[in-house]
């Protein structure tokens, strides 16, 4: 793996990563599940927005798959690695900061907004744009 944990506390998850894991993608699984390794062995602290929640369970919802919105849910929810973080008034601000000043999609100032909140060491995506934002140390899941 090429991203370095040795001193990370946490890390924060963008939605495309955990759907290589749970999907087992062709062309990202082994990377991504040679990262949960690492993280699971060394104990990191995984934090998703509820943009990420979101996102997951929407899906199988949609296609009438409950149990496995359900699988989904009590995986982010209960997972002792995981933390759902909350939308709150501080992450709702460096939202706003993160569209006024990137032009970003609500979403995506979402997710940036509460790692930074939140104080990721990493911000572990596959969405290139994201590499333009300074003050996070994005990484994606090619780097990984």
């Amino acid at each position: 793996m090429g991203l370095n944990l040795e001193k990370t506390t946490s890390v924060f998850l963008d939605t495309a990563p955990l759907i290589y894991f749970w999907e087992k993608n062709i062309r990202f699984y082994d990377r991504v599940a040679a990262f949960f390794d690492e993280i699971y062995a060394k104990e990191i602290q995984v934090t998703v927005s509820l943009i990420t929640y979101i996102e997951v369970v929407t899906y199988p919802l949609k296609v009438g798959e409950n149990k496995l919105a359900a699988k989904y849910r009590d995986y982010l929810t209960n997972s002792a690695n995981f933390s759902l973080y909350p939308l709150n008034l501080l992450v709702a601000d460096k939202t706003a900061e993160y569209r006024a000043v990137h032009q970003l999609r609500t979403p995506d100032a979402i997710q940036l907004a509460t790692a930074e909140v939140c104080g990721a060491d990493y911000v572990i995506t596959n969405d290139v744009q994201w590499k333009k934002i300074s003050g996070l140390n994005i990484v994606l899941v090619s780097e990984l």
